[in-house]
């Protein structure tokens, strides 16, 4: 009974339109956005995913670009993401992250069409927009930036497929100026293999402010669209009867591609396990609660963080691992920081270190030693009394107040906490995936990316739809 009692529920949802604010966790952090679903969705139906600007938010992304009766009529789903401090990750993986999960929430939650995705965004979330053209190609049929582009000049990955492009933009924009809109336009459109002279309409659709240019077909079809603005500035366009999400629409309706599904994370683990001090000097390592199944790392923030596996080192985490250095204090060590390129981490022009900062702030971080009061080497970080015992592993206590430490907070504690100094693996249960236009014995990262198999670093990749482990 519970169980019809949910699909009818369900059913009533799909049949009235609805507009709300939702949240969905995403590598360990809450995240929210707003979305609108016409009634009478059906089934497989299409998803646009709309980002805002900087310092705005999915409700004002919403509003400009007034895109609800469209919806209601071609009967498509609309998201509209909220970014972190009202921004876009524009050159990394957390919100692209994000994206993913969006639709896979929306294929659970409305039966999308994994086929039928579209990306855009406004100013920064068109930027965001151009930033995913090389991530997320094979999960976006179609991606349609305006008022936004990489300000320090698109590029285009070889590995990425033909992708079809819509640009808008004003020419009397004085945030991100339309003088550089071209030559961002150009690199997709060689990327594309599409004709170098466009197809120009001027007074489209009766807009006398509207020049329409049409750079296609290119390679697989797709086309390059430049919707030129006279007289706009840095907003979103919805005047003389032509509207930016129609257009947006128009466009990216034509498109669909063959979506693989949620391609499952691989989960890292500990590896090989250091039984001492010796085995583990001059070699980078990981800090690891394994009673716990908690690892510590650097955030991008310069603090120390502590999450589980799944979460500690994936690409919403810096994933900073360690390196032991004697100190100048007796008996102690520094615990050196090292990033994910096997490169020492310098902050200011400094080593960094992990470091213990007074008691009465209660946090511990990654910064310079500021004072000789709590254990620190003043030019570095904390001094650490490493002890092992076996069968249990290494304690960590700050040499200055002569307490452990035990996760992310200060070391502050009576009791040790037992860590493993460990390497990382990777482990997974992915069997197949589907990809855009596979080329037989191409070799593909987990986003579907072709990569050079004579250059590959250890990791997991996809060659003739089977899994392959590339090991040190």
């Amino acid at each position: 009974m519970k169980k019809l009692l949910s699909i009818m529920s369900m059913v009533a949802c799909l049949m009235l339109p609805s507009s709300a604010q939702e949240k969905l966790k995403v590598g360990g952090t809450e995240r929210e956005y707003k979305i609108y679903v016409p009634k009478d969705l059906g089934a497989k139906r299409p998803l646009l995913i709309s980002c805002h600007g900087m310092n705005q938010d999915a409700a004002y992304q919403m509003g400009m670009l007034d895109i609800q009766s469209v919806a209601d009529t071609a009967k498509f789903v609309t998201v509209f993401p909220e970014g972190i401090s009202k921004s876009w990750d524009i050159t990394g993986n957390r919100d692209i992250n994000f994206m993913l999960a969006i639709i896979d929430e929306m294929v659970e939650k409305y039966d999308i069409d994994r086929g039928r995705v579209y990306l855009s965004g406004f100013s920064m979330g068109g930027m965001f927009t151009y930033h995913a053209m090389n991530k997320i190609a094979d999960r976006i049929a179609a991606f349609a930036p305006i008022s936004g582009y990489p300000m320090g000049g698109a590029t285009a990955s070889p590995n990425v497929r033909p992708i079809p492009i819509i640009h808008t933009h004003g020419t009397s924009d004085d945030v991100v100026t339309f003088a550089n809109v071209q030559k961002n336009l150009n690199v997709w459109i060689k990327h594309n293999g599409c004709p170098e002279t466009a197809e120009v309409t001027k007074r489209y659709r009766n807009a006398a402010h509207i020049t329409r240019h049409v750079w296609g077909p290119g390679n697989d079809d797709v086309e390059v669209v430049l919707m030129e603005m006279a007289n706009k500035g840095h907003w979103i366009s919805n005047d003389n009867g032509v509207k930016t999400g129609d257009e947006i629409w128009r466009f990216c309706s034509r498109y669909s591609i063959e979506a693989a599904g949620p391609v499952e994370k691989p989960q890292i683990l500990p590896d090989e396990r250091f039984a001492s001090l010796e085995e583990a000097e001059g070699k980078t390592f990981a800090i690891v609660n394994e009673a716990e199944g908690k690892a510590l790392f650097g955030s991008d923030a310069q603090n120390l963080g502590y999450e589980d596996y799944s979460t500690a080192f994936d690409d919403n985490n810096s994933g900073y691992l360690f390196r032991l250095e004697q100190s100048d204090v007796a008996g102690g060590y520094l615990l050196r920081l090292i990033t994910p390129d096997n490169q020492e981490y310098n902050i200011w022009g400094k080593p960094g270190y992990l470091n213990a900062q007074p008691l009465e702030t209660g946090w511990c971080c990654f910064i310079l030693g500021l004072t000789k009061g709590n254990g620190e080497d003043f030019e570095n970080g904390a001094v650490w009394n490493i002890d092992y015992t076996d069968g249990k592993g290494f304690t960590l206590k700050n040499v200055g107040t002569g307490k452990y430490l035990k996760d992310a907070g200060n070391a502050n504690h009576d009791e040790p906490t037992y860590f493993s100094f460990c390497t990382l693996a990777t482990t997974t249960a992915i069997n197949d995936i589907t990809i855009t236009k596979p080329h037989n014995s191409m070799l593909y990262d987990l986003l579907g990316h072709r990569v050079n198999e004579s250059t590959l670093r250890p990791g997991i990749y996809i060659k003739d739809r089977r899994k392959v482990v590339k090991k040190k």
